[in-house]
């Protein structure tokens, strides 16, 4: 028994000390000189993350609070290409020091209101707000893991968006006042969980959005001057289509005719349910 507690003791002096747990501050900003267009790549692992326009004559500004221990900053320039890539990404797949309650990292990234803006979003396991309102948003494309996430475009695209595109993964999805993101094309693809979109704003002409889900609960929320034209796909999955005439797998909203908008819709569901609320 002796001889056991000599061991166990010489064993715990001489393993080594676990690092302590404190958040590391990181920033980086540029800025703008005479760019007209900007391609942002977000790349951020875990955390809190907030996207939203620059309040000065920055291209873009990232601050960060990140864990040192498990991950690393991302921040790169390519001034010929005009690209930029931030983020937070992890240090090694397999975690030095694992943890029962690992840091919450946090970052902001503000973008440039006042350059035609590329913005791909590559997301994992965050709580996201991505407020795009007022910015020059020519593409988007937005692919998210396990995590939360909402989109929200506050205030009109300040020129037209030729295409948005988000993957989601075994999570919430909100998107809100899609209509002022200014996009013609919508695709949206979701794999678990719940997708709700807010169709308030100013849409543009002969919009179209797809949906492809393949279990879980797909939720449109419409204001009553907006127009809806649904080509429905799906296989143990219910729609309620009061306000709606049907021919076939169509469905059209009774106002349909007369709204001054209008959005032609192909969804694409399996397990789960399709609800429209007017409001």
């Amino acid at each position: 028994m002796r001889s056991l507690l000599l061991a166990v003791v010489a064993v715990v002096l001489v393993a080594p000390t676990a690092p302590a747990q404190e958040l590391r501050d990181y920033q980086v900003g540029r800025g703008r000189r005479s760019e007209q267009n900007l391609r942002a790549i977000i790349d951020f692992a875990a955390g809190d993350l907030f996207i939203r326009q620059t309040s000065d004559r920055s291209l873009f500004r990232m601050d960060l609070k990140y864990d040192p221990d498990r991950y690393r900053p991302i921040d790169s320039w390519d001034a010929d290409r005009r690209t930029v890539r931030l983020g937070v990404d992890k240090r090694s797949e397999r975690d030095s020091w694992p943890r029962k309650d690992p840091l919450t990292q946090r970052a902001v990234i503000e973008l440039s209101p006042d350059v035609d803006l590329t913005l791909e979003a590559n997301l994992g396991a965050t709580e996201s707000s991505l407020e795009l309102g007022g910015l020059r948003l020519e593409d988007l494309l937005l692919t998210t893991g396990a995590s939360d996430t909402e989109l929200r475009f506050s205030k009109p695209n300040r020129m037209l968006c030729r295409r948005a595109q988000v993957t989601t993964g075994a999570a919430a999805f909100v998107a809100s006042e899609m209509g002022n993101a200014g996009c013609r094309t919508w695709l949206i693809e979701g794999g678990v969980g719940q997708v709700r979109l807010d169709l308030d704003g100013e849409w543009p002409e002969d919009a179209r959005m797809q949906i492809r889900m393949t279990m879980g609960e797909i939720r449109l929320e419409a204001p009553r001057s907006l127009g809806l034209r649904i080509t429905m796909d799906r296989f143990l999955a219910s729609f309620s289509h009061a306000g709606f005439s049907r021919s076939g797998k169509t469905y059209v909203s009774d106002n349909y005719e007369r709204a001054s908008r209008k959005i032609d819709l192909d969804i694409e569901t399996t397990l789960g349910n399709v609800k429209v609320e007017w409001k």
